[in-house]
């Protein structure tokens, strides 16, 4: 019973989060999916926070995300994707929650004329000769994901 109370009074600072500053919990859980010395559980868990904050399967609620995120200030924007892009390949589960993430904004920028470089940087992940294995893959997942969801 104590575990689902902590679960119930996470969820619920989450959530408060979300509501009293966007910009600042959304920077706050791409530093968290970023920072390779966290745990895999709580890098997974920011990256499903983030990606759930800028898609949905409902279609009117994904276009709501998606206009909320295009209104968040640039800077915020800007670091948020360095960071998606960056936690690729760093990551030691699967699927990664980077690819995921990087989809969700890509949906959201992309028709919108923005982040024209994305497509670029995921190739040139896959075919450097210096590029891990794992960065070959999840560059490769991104790619996957963003086909999939994009009309």
């Amino acid at each position: 019973m104590e575990d689902v109370n902590e679960l119930q009074s996470a969820q619920n600072f989450l959530e408060q989060a979300a509501v009293t500053n966007l910009p600042e919990y959304i920077r706050t859980l791409s530093e968290v999916l970023h920072h390779a010395g966290n745990s895999p559980v709580a890098r997974v868990a920011a990256g499903l926070q983030l990606k759930n904050l800028l898609t949905a399967k409902d279609a009117t609620l994904k276009s709501t995300y998606q206009a909320r995120w295009l209104s968040l200030p640039q800077e915020i924007r800007l670091y948020v994707k360095k960071n998606i892009i960056e936690t690729l390949g760093t990551e030691t589960g699967r699927p990664s929650s980077a690819a995921q993430c990087i989809a969700a904004v890509a949906v959201a920028e992309l028709p919108a004329g923005q982040w024209p470089e994305l497509i670029d940087t995921l190739v040139n992940n896959v075919i450097a000769e210096n590029s891990t294995e794992m960065l070959k893959e999840s560059s490769l997942e991104a790619i996957g994901y963003i086909c999939q969801v994009t009309p």
